[in-house]
């Protein structure tokens, strides 16, 4: 969940546009009034946009948002006009300077990234978990490689298949092997976290149906195909066409749940979304959510509330996708 808070008229115009993007890109927000809005320790807030000047979220509300620099949502201020765009906390692990240039290409303003890995034009370790889906480094090792990083290229090794990104080749000597985890500096190893995606379609949904809203998905979460490991759904469809037209294209192994395993995962998830109809037609209230994270769940047995939601479901034509983490 990401906050929106505004102060001035202005400031409420420049929030809708900014619910628009967030919209698009499939963020859950709430938007408030400053004077309606109090921060409050929760665990499933992203981060915040404050739409005004800096000093009054310096003043009033950083103190409370401040906990640990590895766990700490964003923090985005923007003024009213949309012209300056300034991320303040959680830059790189919180995705801070993610979101600001998200809005920042949208809105065309100007995005003050002040992260030096990032004004030198590199690529930090932390930046490079979050890109890679990766667990996070040591507070220790983020320290000592963007130090670094900051003057010489450090060494990675990448597994096999894997792709570079960015301008990752300005900031590493990178190499691969047949090893299935990051190598960082010939010491750091940094194992890939596991996603997935999770399907749910109509009887007779065409192939490219599928397969174009789970490209979408990705598109919208920055995800390459390559680095998905595995497909989720339901056992009534484990014979669709479609669906197996698309796990054949992007050879990925398909994982089947019945009914029953799915509900145990709404049972214990309130964070998903349920659906009457879909209940009332296939005895589950949903599909995508549910076998994304029982496929994760299945895959690295970190416990189901311990899985992040990358994506909600998200609805093509006759087709719903959603993507899982852990």
């Amino acid at each position: 969940m990401i906050n929106i808070i505004y102060i001035t008229e202005k400031g409420k115009n420049l929030s809708k546009k900014i619910e628009n993007i967030l919209n698009y890109y499939h963020y859950s927000f709430k938007t408030y009034h400053i004077k309606g809005f109090n921060i409050e320790k929760n665990s499933n807030i992203t981060g915040f946009i404050f739409i005004g000047a800096i000093g009054i979220v310096l003043r009033k509300y950083i103190p409370s948002i401040i906990n640990d620099k590895l766990k700490d949502p964003f923090i985005i201020v923007i003024n009213e006009t949309g012209s300056q765009i300034i991320p303040l906390l959680s830059n790189h692990v919180g995705g801070g300077n993610y979101f600001a240039k998200l809005i920042g290409n949208e809105i065309k303003g100007n995005v003050a990234i002040t992260t030096a890995t990032d004004t030198n034009n590199k690529i930090g370790i932390d930046e490079l978990s979050r890109i890679y889906y990766l667990q996070l480094p040591d507070r220790k090792d983020i320290l000592k490689i963007n130090k670094k990083i900051l003057n010489q290229k450090v060494s990675l090794k990448l597994p096999y298949g894997w792709k570079e990104v960015k301008n990752l080749s300005y900031s590493y000597d990178i190499d691969y092997h047949s090893k299935d985890f990051v190598v960082v500096d010939n010491s750091i190893i940094l194992k890939p976290k596991k996603i997935v995606v999770g399907v749910g379609c109509r009887k007779g949904t065409p192939s490219y149906n599928i397969y174009w809203t789970i490209k979408k998905g990705l598109y919208l979460r920055d995800i390459p195909l390559w680095r998905i490991d595995a497909i989720g759904t339901i056992d009534i469809k484990k014979d669709e066409v479609g669906l197996l037209k698309v796990i054949s294209k992007i050879k990925k192994k398909l994982h089947i749940f019945s009914k029953e395993e799915l509900n145990e995962i709404y049972k214990n998830r309130e964070d998903l979304e349920k659906s009457d109809f879909v209940f009332k037609n296939i005895g589950v209230y949903g599909v995508s959510e549910g076998s994304s994270i029982a496929t994760v769940n299945k895959l690295t047995n970190c416990g189901i509330k311990n899985i992040k939601l990358l994506l909600k479901k998200l609805k093509g034509k006759n087709t719903t996708v959603s993507i899982a983490m852990g």
